[in-house]
């Protein structure tokens, strides 16, 4: 097990990444691990290749699994600004601003805003999802959500979390609302896909 480890990984940013996040400078990095200033420098900067062992005692020592350090594939932060939301309006006025599940593997992320008595009762519609959770949290006004036999009305700061194969249906009454609404796994990308083309 001691054989060199061919770096097609980039281990040595991958090390570098979880010692600046954790506060770490170099010296005290090499002094922990018992390996040496110029061994770890080398290593992060890729100029060295690293046993299996070292490479085991620093998943030890960050407290990660070592299959962290042989993935290739390293997802990027996604920054979305405000005037880059999916974007759609209903005849209602009711607003929805989508941000793509493309850029949102695990959720799907939705800011609403419900005017004053909407969506009218004929038109309040009966969610359900095959698997997953939702959470909901209402950022400005009063917004009522029922789950099956429960009603729940949201003022402003307010959450609820349910498994998403539970009938549900959210609505405003009389103050309007605008919330947030998580579906994890993603769902409806057919709505989505509606959104990209306004």
């Amino acid at each position: 097990m001691g054989e060199n480890y061919t770096d097609d990984f980039n281990i040595g940013a991958k090390i570098r990444k979880m010692r600046k996040i954790r506060g770490l400078t170099l010296e005290k990095f090499a002094e922990d691990t018992g390996m040496s200033y110029s061994y770890l420098s080398e290593l992060e900067n890729n100029k060295h290749s690293i046993s299996i062992n070292n490479l085991q005692k620093i998943a030890s020592y960050f407290q990660i699994d070592l299959i962290h350090f042989l993935e290739k594939t390293e997802r990027k932060n996604t920054l979305i600004r405000k005037k880059d939301r999916n974007t759609l309006k209903t005849e209602d006025g009711i607003l929805f601003q989508a941000i793509s599940s493309e850029e949102t593997e695990n959720m799907q992320i939705t800011f609403v805003t419900l005017p004053p008595d909407t969506p009218k009762k004929k038109q309040q519609h009966i969610h359900k999802h095959p698997q997953g959770e939702e959470f909901i949290t209402v950022t400005k006004g009063e917004a009522t959500v029922v789950i099956e036999e429960e009603k729940y009305v949201l003022k402003e700061g307010d959450s609820v979390i349910f498994p998403s194969n539970k009938e549900h249906v959210i609505f405003a009454e009389d103050k309007g609302a605008e919330l947030i609404l998580i579906g994890a796994p993603p769902y409806g990308r057919n709505y989505l896909d509606k959104l990209k083309m306004n």
